[in-house]
């Protein structure tokens, strides 16, 4: 791996190998199709239900397969050859998207058919997470590869709130089908990509003699141990349950709270786009590993702020500030933690670590979104956010005390590489 203190190439560098430059323009987009589809399908939700015990559910049912299938997955990742795998997972979810497309135009969609497409959609998604995560190293040189990987964590933390800001102007214009349709063709972009990707063989590990629940184990095992990954992955779990419901609830909060409707979602939505998109392209520019430890702890404190706030204004003018904030905040916890784990992850482990990473980054907003949508149900909307706010800064707290630790040994690691 190069070590990240020297003088970087940035993203000029990353973009100028010929596979990670097709992978990449055809990874984001997806990304963002999927997140504009989440977004519809709350969206879709709130108008059948008006009920924040129902958005909640589905972002869990959408979100609670990463739970679920990320063991299965990462061991998958490290296992098989990545981008076969990629290929056939993404072949999988241009079916699933097709499909939940053609009964949308149909009018064949109710609460319990949306409930079943979302987590058949999180099951694809959940296959590939640790696949998509673990393919940049095999894409670009040792020298670009930081820049490589903050371009990978940017794209898969900014699409998360950049594809909502996508799919709240499409659903004020042309609707929820429409954003069905949308993310199909996005789907089916990445697939051609994928085709066009040369990845050379991956080198064939020695069996670990293990079952497949022993390597599984193994991969989490060594994660929890490492003085770098532990940590960071305890700090993405906290912030991902206490945050992130904001972003399933917001449908509620522009019709319940602030009385805008669609066209105040798609507002709230595009701020937190621009938060992210900003945030991330300046992280993944920088193309270096250190000081990342410092930049998350400073994020995870923005987004306790922004919860404080943003439960207790009445201006929506407020609110949309809020959530460019929120947007990078958000982001930047997300890439940043990425591109940690992934400067110190064993190849061997890359895949289960990865999918670790995604099973607390995902299922811990999947259980957020279930306990605040229910929380919502007793005690409105607000409170149970503000809350989180407040929690959050104990996460705060424990990632200033682990800060300077990492950052040592992120710099012992690249004077030894």
């Amino acid at each position: 791996m190069t070590n990240g203190r020297s003088k970087s190439r940035g993203l000029i560098g990353a973009f100028s190998h010929r596979n990670f430059a097709i992978f990449a323009i055809g990874n984001f987009p997806s990304q963002c199709g999927v997140w504009a589809q989440r977004l519809a399908i709350g969206w879709l939700t709130w108008e059948l239900t008006e009920s924040g015990w129902w958005l909640g559910l589905m972002g869990f049912a959408d979100l609670v397969p990463v739970v679920l299938l990320s063991p299965f997955a990462g061991y998958m990742a490290d296992r098989f050859e990545r981008i076969t795998m990629a290929r056939i997972i993404q072949f999988l979810n241009v079916s699933v998207t097709a499909s939940l497309m053609i009964t949308a135009y149909a009018g064949w969609l109710n609460i319990e058919l949306l409930l079943l497409f979302a987590f058949i959609t999180g099951m694809d998604h959940a296959l590939f997470q640790p696949i998509r995560a673990s393919l940049p190293p095999a894409l670009v040189t040792r020298e670009d590869l930081p820049a490589a990987i903050a371009f990978g964590g940017f794209t898969w933390n900014s699409a998360r709130v950049v594809g909502p800001a996508i799919g709240a102007a499409i659903l004020h214009f042309w609707g929820v089908n429409a954003v069905f349709l949308v993310n199909t063709i996005l789907y089916f972009w990445f697939f051609a990509a994928l085709w066009l990707v040369r990845v050379p063989p991956a080198p064939k590990h020695p069996a670990s003699g293990l079952s497949i629940v022993g390597d599984i184990i193994a991969g989490y095992r060594y994660a929890a141990s490492h003085p770098v990954i532990g940590p960071s992955l305890l700090i993405l779990f906290g912030s991902s349950f206490l945050t992130r419901p904001l972003v399933e609830l917001l449908p509620g909060f522009s019709s319940g709270i602030f009385g805008q409707g669609a066209d105040g979602l798609a507002i709230l939505t595009s701020a937190m786009g621009i938060g992210a998109v900003t945030a991330g392209i300046t992280i993944a520019q920088r193309g270096r590993f250190d000081g990342l430890a410092r930049v998350t702890t400073y994020a995870v404190l923005v987004g306790a702020i922004v919860l404080v706030v943003f439960t207790n204004t009445s201006h929506f003018e407020v609110a949309v500030v809020c959530m460019v904030f929120f947007g990078i905040q958000y982001s930047l916890v997300g890439t940043c933690i990425q591109s940690l784990v992934q400067a110190v992850a064993e190849e061997t482990m890359r895949g289960r670590v990865m999918a670790l990473y995604g099973l607390l980054w995902i299922g811990g907003a999947a259980i957020g979104s279930l306990v605040m949508g229910a929380l919502s149900e007793v005690f409105g909307l607000s409170k149970p956010i503000a809350i989180s706010g407040v929690v959050c800064l104990v996460v705060f707290m424990f990632a200033w005390r682990v800060k300077e630790p990492i950052e040592a040994l992120i710099a012992k690691q690249q004077d030894r590489d």
